[in-house]
């Protein structure tokens, strides 16, 4: 009799013993949930960009765009600026991505940017102007950058963005 007393205990004891993981993740789970992914920037609906329908839009790269307005000059000197060392920071990977400004005047200030490109309206563009858009190699929209956001932060997001996204541009 005790022999049998005895054998139920030890597969009860293994059965707790299966069933503590599950238990502790679900109790760690409820107690403590998680957090997710965070973004730097303002991760966007994934939409076609505008501007990536101009034919001189470049095609097969991840593009950072920004209007280039008329009343922009200050701004826009330290907006172009963190545009180009977020590009050349990229190292191997900064053959992948470009810069393109948006220009919606012919009065806009004269920048050495890659790509510039004719832009009817500033209203056209998903989340205001003050700031530069990520856009990916297929035209979508997937982030946007304030002006004044961290270039070092911008930096470490992109590329962990092209990194993940290798076989994309």
């Amino acid at each position: 009799m005790k022999s049998i007393n005895r054998g139920r205990v030890a597969l009860l004891a293994m059965g707790l013993l299966c069933l503590a993981p599950v238990l502790a993740a679900l109790l760690a789970y409820w107690l403590l949930p998680p957090q997710g992914g965070r973004s730097y920037g303002q991760l966007l609906p994934t939409h076609p960009f505008a501007a990536a329908a101009q034919p001189q839009w470049p095609r097969g790269k991840w593009v950072l765009a920004a209007v280039l307005g008329t009343e922009c000059h200050g701004r826009c000197q330290q907006r172009w600026h963190a545009m180009r060392q977020i590009e050349r920071a990229q190292g191997e990977a900064a053959g992948r991505l470009t810069r393109v400004a948006l220009q919606v005047s012919e009065q806009a200030p004269r920048l050495d940017v890659p790509h510039r490109l004719p832009h009817s309206t500033e209203s056209a563009l998903p989340a205001g102007n003050l700031g530069f858009y990520l856009v990916d190699p297929l035209g979508n929209q997937v982030m946007f950058y304030r002006d004044g956001a961290d270039p070092r932060l911008i930096i470490d997001e992109v590329a962990k963005v092209l990194k993940v996204n290798n076989g994309l541009g």
